[in-house]
This record gives C-alpha cells, sequence and structure tokens, in this order.
C-alpha cells in the first residue's frame, strides 16, 4: 500500500505540473506577435491582420477593411503618465532592450532593467521586480519587471540563456499588484 500511495501523490504532482505547463504555454501563445498588427498597420500594409489562437479559442476573421481610427497611433520617446499603458508599452521594451544589450546577459540583473525604465522616465514607485537570485542562491534564469501605468500593467522579462527581452501590457492580480510574491525594492 505504500508504494501505491507514493505512485499517487508522483502521479498528482505530474498532473499539476503538467497543468501549469498548459496554462502557461497557453498564456505565452496568446501573446505570440500582438504587435504585428500595429506594425503593418504602421507600415501602411493592406495585409489583414490574423488573431493568434489560444487554448480552446477558435480563430477569428479579420475584417475586409481595416476600422477607422480616430487619431493616429503617437510614437513616444518618454514615459507620458497621460497615455495609456498600451502607448506606453513601446517605451517599455526599449527601455529593457536597451539595458539587456549594454552589459553581458550574465551581468543584468533587475536593478540594471528598472534603471533602464527610471531613465525613460517610469516612476520607481509604481516599479515591481524579481529577485536576482533564487531560493537556492543561484542567479536567476529569468527577471521580471513591472510597472503600474493606469489600471493596467506593463510587465517584461529578460530571459538570460539568449538575453532576449518579451514585454505586454496584463491586468493587475487580485491584490491590486502587477507581480505577485515579495519583491525586492525596484
Amino acid at each position: 500500500m505504500d508504494t501505491r500511495m507514493k505512485n499517487l501523490v508522483w502521479a498528482a504532482v505530474l498532473v499539476v505540473l503538467l497543468a501549469v505547463g498548459a496554462i502557461g504555454l497557453a498564456g505565452a501563445l496568446q501573446g505570440l506577435d500582438l504587435g504585428a498588427a500595429a506594425r503593418a498597420s504602421a507600415a501602411g500594409s493592406t495585409a489583414a491582420p490574423t488573431a493568434p489562437t489560444g487554448a480552446g479559442r477558435p480563430a477569428s476573421a479579420a475584417p475586409a477593411t481595416p476600422a477607422p481610427t480616430s487619431s493616429p497611433a503617437r510614437s513616444l520617446s518618454r514615459f507620458d503618465p497621460g497615455a495609456s499603458a498600451a502607448e506606453n508599452l513601446e517605451v517599455f521594451r526599449r527601455a529593457l532592450d536597451g539595458a539587456a544589450r549594454s552589459a553581458s546577459s550574465s551581468s543584468v540583473d533587475a536593478a540594471t532593467l528598472t534603471g533602464a525604465l527610471k531613465a525613460a522616465g517610469f516612476a520607481p514607485s509604481a516599479m515591481q521586480r524579481s529577485a536576482d537570485q533564487t531560493s537556492a542562491n543561484l542567479q536567476a534564469p529569468v527577471l521580471t519587471v513591472a510597472v503600474r501605468v493606469g489600471g493596467d500593467c506593463l510587465v517584461g522579462q529578460f530571459v538570460r540563456s539568449d538575453a532576449s527581452i518579451s514585454t505586454e501590457v496584463a491586468a493587475p492580480v487580485a491584490q491590486g499588484t502587477c507581480l505577485i510574491g515579495r519583491q525586492p525594492k525596484a
């Protein structure tokens, strides 16, 4: 009976890990190239954008003609507190990308990322960041930073293995913060 119980526990752990992985993968897939439509529109492309499909969501058909916009998208050079999170996303991405390229990937830390955001005009009081080291005292393979802008969060991740940056606009978590858990001061 003892071996059977151990097998059941391991099976339950495996199911939970697979479920968490599937949720994370579905979220990552939903975020794939969301800026393609905006880039195509800004470049004057006539190709209709297609919506990414997530787990359990059907692909939506793109309209035959683009919807008219009331004002052209503005390109910001610095953080604009009067602009939406979506309008500030490109400034956020450029700041993180510059910080990631300023040093070797092993020397980039969360303070490097938040420093670049401060230099771009983001308020330190609105920032959150992940720890530079894991609980096992190893260098964190992924660093996450977030800035609360109005009712939304700008969230960015730096992946050490390939020095890549990914960014997105996300809703805050239930507590009203952008990241979960205890974070060091930004």
